[in-house]
């Protein structure tokens, strides 16, 4: 697990580095993440331009894995696991960019304000995500287990209610096909969102091998 790595991080800059680099993309897609529901939930004006931050995502994605590559380069055998880690979740990191991306073009093909019981049931869903991403920040800074698996626990118990959500609006027969389309790619994208955040908390409490998986 990441945990072993972080406590003695200091001794490797490079890997001091790129860790701290994995802070800011994560502390960035959250920021992504909270603009793009508000546009889309709340009709709020785009007062960032989210494809200029997924730019700057992908160019810390970029420095993180050649900051690994230069210290596995300076120093072969050590921290090898703990690098394999930071690369991995930095591609879980970038999908959440590319979803609120995703999430601000549902805005734009869908102006109108979201309301119904529906949209109700997906802000409680987007009330948990928003939790769950600020408990994963601060389970990866500081080592926090214990707050990691909380957040593995609270994604396996919200991708079945997701689930149960998008099969509701695909069954009712009263929604119109525009709006249909709209709900279920939106809770879609969120389940996604919160599938990658797990895989980020995992990070700290599983070993390499069983990252994105439940702790044996």
């Amino acid at each position: 697990m990441f945990t072993d790595f972080f406590r003695g991080w200091t001794k490797t800059t490079l890997l001091k580095e790129a860790t701290e680099e994995v802070d800011k993309m994560l502390d960035t897609t959250k920021d992504m993440y909270v603009f793009s529901m508000r546009v889309l939930m709340d009709n709020e004006k785009e007062v960032s331009d989210i494809y200029q931050l997924d730019q700057q995502l992908n160019e810390m994605q970029i420095n993180v894995r050649k900051k690994v590559v230069e210290h596995l380069t300076i120093n072969p055998r050590q921290d090898i696991t703990s690098s394999l880690i930071l690369v991995t979740i930095i591609i879980d990191i970038e999908r959440i960019g590319d979803y609120a991306k995703n999430l601000i073009e549902l805005a734009h093909h869908y102006p109108e304000l979201l309301r119904g019981p529906y949209i109700d049931r997906i802000r409680k869903v987007e009330e948990t995500i928003t939790t769950n991403f600020t408990d994963t920040i601060t389970a990866f800074k500081n080592a926090d287990i214990e707050l990691a698996q909380t957040v593995m626990e609270a994604h396996a118990h919200l991708a079945p209610e997701i689930e149960k959500i998008i099969e509701d609006i695909l069954n009712d027969t009263t929604l119109k096909g525009r709006e249909a389309v709209i709900y279920s790619l939106l809770a879609r994208f969120l389940k996604r969102v919160s599938a990658h955040l797990k895989n980020v908390a995992s990070s700290v409490v599983n070993p390499f091998h069983r990252l994105g998986y439940r702790p044996e």
